[in-house]
């Protein structure tokens, strides 16, 4: 019986493999486990193995009994945003993800924008696509996409070809929402080979069908990998125009539906969401990381006193509950821009409102996630909000931190609320690749 559907999410640090039963949503099952993909480098490169990605995708296949996955229909695939990879017949690039920085380190996502006239910025495809052409380092390679984009071709044999959807195609800034095509103006001007861009399809297409892949079928068909955002709020909606919808791992994301006409701050993205609707969002750099980065930081400041740093759950678990404890008000204010901004990359973290009394770990932590909070809130307009009931939150960053999840509550005075599933992302892609025929 050909009943589940499975989903891949090819996450910054973490993949996960959920078996999707559209029937029964409630008793999917989910696997995950950290890519430990991440590459050495200098501080403005983030890059890593996309074979380290894939291998992990297996493994996690190899843990599901093998009767199981004999049920599975079709495939679906997702992940990280505004990343790219190149490959050809014999190699595979790194991945440089959304969070590398070597435009602006060369000097050159000012120029890239002005020649371009494209919303471009640090990390994404469409930047470091032209960087490396003004390297001259495409010329060997025939193909890019993101890391999802490169799984689908390998899943299916198509490695020599590469297929996008438009939710992927925008992060890269070198999209034309208004064609559907990709920007040729922006394209030329940045000197990036036409000939190397994915093939644009539909989102919830199908981009081929399995051959070759440990514990399936050959001939499963495999939808278009989508973006992880578009995903997470699939797999979550229940009225889309009611509810908004946070995401909070290593990044992170609010995003509500919009029409095509709504005027956005700067600090918004015009996303592409699915069956031609588009989304308003709002994507920080620094968003469960900014909390991994008080963990960090106090690590540190018992190591310097000759103290052993604490194991990072359980000091994560502490600043929570600390942050739970912290005076009510506090002056103090936490900007936690420590990586910039898409929108201004200068950007960089503050501290404000101390006092002789007032800057204590408490504090501090509770300032932090309401500074979390507040940078995707000032992202979205008073006028989108009417109408909206309730907060749609996802991600183990938002999941796992009770103190983020009452600073999303007092700023936005609506409910968070969580669905009964795990590993939205590829839950996601899942259920849009069970609509394939």
């Amino acid at each position: 019986m050909k009943d589940l559907t499975l989903g891949i999410d090819l996450g910054t640090t973490k993949i996960a493999v959920v078996l999707y039963d559209p029937a029964r949503p409630e008793e999917s099952r989910s696997l995950s486990a950290g890519s430990g993909a991440a590459l050495p480098g200098p501080p403005e490169s983030a890059r890593q193995d996309y074979r380290k990605m894939e291998r992990t995708v297996y493994h996690l296949l190899s843990q599901f009994p093998r009767k199981e996955l004999a049920r599975v229909r079709a495939l679906g695939v997702t992940g990280q945003m505004h990343s790219v990879v190149l490959w050809n017949e014999k190699e595979i690039s790194p991945v440089t993800t959304w969070q590398d920085k070597s435009v602006s380190a060369a000097g050159e996502l000012e120029n890239f924008r002005r020649i371009s006239g494209a919303p471009l910025a640090d990390g994404f495809g469409g930047a470091t696509l032209a960087l490396l052409a003004l390297r001259r380092e495409l010329e060997k390679w025939n193909c890019c996409g993101t890391p999802a984009d490169l799984l689908a071709a390998r899943l299916t044999g198509r490695e020599q070809s590469s297929a996008m959807d438009p939710t992927f195609a925008a992060s890269w800034g070198i999209y034309d929402p208004e064609s559907g095509h990709w920007n040729r103006k922006a394209v030329n001007a940045l000197g990036i080979p036409e000939r190397l861009l994915p093939e644009l399809l539909p989102s919830g297409e199908t981009a081929g069908f399995t051959r070759g892949v440990p514990g399936l079928e050959d001939g499963l068909p495999v939808a278009v990998p989508v973006g992880d955002n578009q995903a997470s709020i699939f797999a979550t909606a229940e009225d889309e125009d009611s509810e908004l919808f946070l995401t909070i791992g290593t990044g992170a994301q609010l995003s509500c539906t919009i029409s095509g006409d709504t005027e956005l701050p700067a600090c918004a993205e015009r996303r592409p969401y699915l069956r031609g609707r588009m989304l308003a969002t709002v994507a920080p750099l620094c968003g469960g990381r900014a909390w991994a980065w008080l963990g960090n930081t106090v690590n540190s400041w018992l190591g310097t006193l000759g103290y052993l740093p604490l194991p990072e759950e359980v000091l994560l678990d502490l600043l929570d509950a600390a942050a739970l404890q912290a005076e009510e008000p506090s002056a103090l204010t936490v900007s936690p821009h420590f990586l910039g901004e898409r929108n201004d990359p200068d950007s960089r973290g503050s501290i404000g409102g101390i006092t002789l009394e007032n800057l204590t770990l408490p504090n501090l932590a509770a300032g932090l996630a309401r500074g979390i909070v507040r940078q995707l809130a000032e992202g979205i307009p008073d006028s989108l909000r009417p109408g909206r009931k309730r907060i749609i939150g996802s991600g183990n960053g938002l999941r796992l931190c009770r103190s983020i999840q009452k600073a999303v509550e007092e700023e936005f005075h609506l409910p968070l609320l969580f669905r009964e599933l795990r590993e939205e992302a590829a839950t996601g892609a899942a259920k849009l690749a069970s609509e394939l025929e």
